[in-house]
Parts: C-alpha cells; sequence; structure tokens
C-alpha cells in the first residue's frame, strides 16, 4: 500500500501517515475519502486536478497530474502553500 504523509493543517490536528491502497494518485485519494471520508480529498482535488496552492509529491517528484502511477511502496506527501504577512 502506498503511503501518505498528511500534514497537521490538512488532518485531524496533527500530521499523520496512513496507507492506502490504488494503482494512481487519484484512487489512492478516492480509497482515502471512502476509509476516512471526504476532507483530505476535497482539500486537495478541485474538479479532477490537484489545487493550485498544494504540492503533492509521489516519490520524491512533484506532479500535477491525478493519473500519476503509484506503487504499493510509493510514498506521496502533500505540501500545502504557505501564506501569511500583515
Amino acid at each position: 500500500m502506498a503511503t501518505i504523509k498528511i500534514p497537521a493543517v490538512l488532518g485531524d490536528g496533527g500530521a499523520s501517515t496512513v496507507e492506502v491502497d490504488g494503482a494512481t494518485l487519484a484512487e489512492v485519494f478516492e480509497n482515502h475519502a471512502a476509509e476516512h471520508g471526504p476532507g483530505l480529498k476535497n482539500s486537495v482535488f478541485e474538479e479532477g486536478g490537484i489545487k493550485e496552492f498544494i504540492n503533492v509529491y509521489v516519490d520524491g517528484s512533484e506532479t500535477t497530474d491525478p493519473d500519476t502511477t503509484v506503487d504499493d511502496d510509493s510514498r506521496i506527501r502533500i505540501i500545502p502553500a504557505a501564506s501569511g504577512g500583515r
């Protein structure tokens, strides 16, 4: 199963790691939503694509393609854009 590293801001208050089945990035997030609810998927995807201010990496390579192949030992990392200021 692929491993998703979920940042605290998109999780339940603390950073977490979860294992999920799926052959593509989209399938992994669909399967995660089926088991844990749609919150993470809705935070990462919109209209079939990855949101503009979310960076997703599969095995260290950034991707914007929901059809990116995911292997059983893949590591998926989600990094939301940081913002702030005055």
